[in-house]
C-alpha cells in the first residue's frame, strides 16, 4: 500500500465529522497527556490533538505523508514527534491516549492482525489508557463496489471494486503526474462490529463507547489494569 502519491490530494477524502468526534471524545474520557497518532496522514488530527495540551507523536506509514506533517507543523510552530511506524510492530514508548483514525484499522489483511495490533497498542498503553480507533461499516464498503470517478482538480481516476474477501473492497487510483500515469491500490475490509468488541475485550480492554455514524463505527476502549 503506498500512499505517498496521494498524500497531496489526501485531505479531500477526510470527513471533517469524524475529526469533530473524535475530539468529543478526548474532551469526555481523557485529560491532556502523551498522545499515540497512528496513520495520521497529512496530520490534521495530530495537529489538533496538539492545540489541546497533548504531547503528541504523530505516525504513518507513508514519509511523504510525514513530510507534509513535519511542514505543516513548523508552520504553526506546533511541537510534534514524527516517527514511520507499522501497526503490526511493537510499539516501543508507553502513551496515555492511542488513535487510529479514518479507517486505519480497516486496512489490516485479517482479524488475526486486528488482535495483533491491538494487542501491540494495549501494550503500549499506560495503566487506564485509552484507545479510539474507527471502522467503516460492512454496508459502506459493500456500497462502494462499481464506485468510479474521474477529478479534474488533482488529475486522477478513482475506481472501487469488491475484493475476494467478504465486506472487502480495491481501490484504484491512477494520477497523472508530469504526463506520466502511475497507479496505486489500496485494500480495505471490514467486519462485524461484534468482531472487533470480541478482540478488544479477549485482549483486555473495557468498551467505553461505541459511535455510529453514517458511514463508520467509532471505539473507545480503555486499558482496565
Amino acid at each position: 500500500m503506498n500512499y505517498d502519491l496521494l498524500a497531496t490530494f489526501y485531505d479531500a477524502f477526510i470527513d471533517p465529522d469524524v475529526y469533530d468526534e473524535y475530539l468529543r471524545i478526548l474532551e469526555k474520557y481523557t485529560s491532556q497527556g502523551s498522545l499515540l497518532d497512528i496513520g495520521c496522514g497529512t496530520g490534521t488530527l495530530a495537529l489538533e490533538f496538539a492545540r489541546t495540551g497533548f504531547d503528541v507523536t504523530a505516525t504513518d506509514l507513508s514519509e511523504e505523508m510525514l513530510h507534509i506533517v513535519s511542514y505543516r507543523a513548523n508552520e504553526e510552530k506546533i511541537d510534534l514527534e514524527i516517527a514511520v511506524y507499522d501497526l503490526l510492530d511493537p510499539i516501543p514508548a508507553k502513551f496515555d491516549v492511542i488513535t487510529a483514525s479514518m479507517d486505519v484499522i480497516n486496512h489490516l489483511s485479517d482479524l488475526e492482525d486486528v488482535a495483533f495490533g491491538f494487542t501491540n497498542i494495549y501494550e503500549a498503553l499506560n495503566g487506564n489508557g485509552v484507545f479510539i480507533f474507527d471502522v467503516l461499516s460492512s454496508e459502506y464498503i459493500d456500497a462502494l463496489d462499481g464506485y468510479d470517478e474521474d477529478d479534474e482538480e488533482y488529475h486522477f481516476h478513482w475506481e472501487s471494486h469488491k475484493g475476494e474477501r467478504e465486506h472487502s473492497i480495491i481501490h484504484t487510483i491512477q494520477l497523472n503526474i508530469d504526463e506520466q500515469v502511475e497507479s496505486v491500490q489500496i485494500f480495505e475490509q471490514t467486519h462485524d462490529a461484534q468482531k472487533y468488541e470480541e478482540i478488544l475485550l479477549k485482549v483486555g480492554f473495557q468498551v467505553l463507547e461505541r459511535i455510529f455514524m453514517p458511514e463508520r463505527t467509532i471505539f473507545v476502549a480503555q486499558k482496565t489494569e
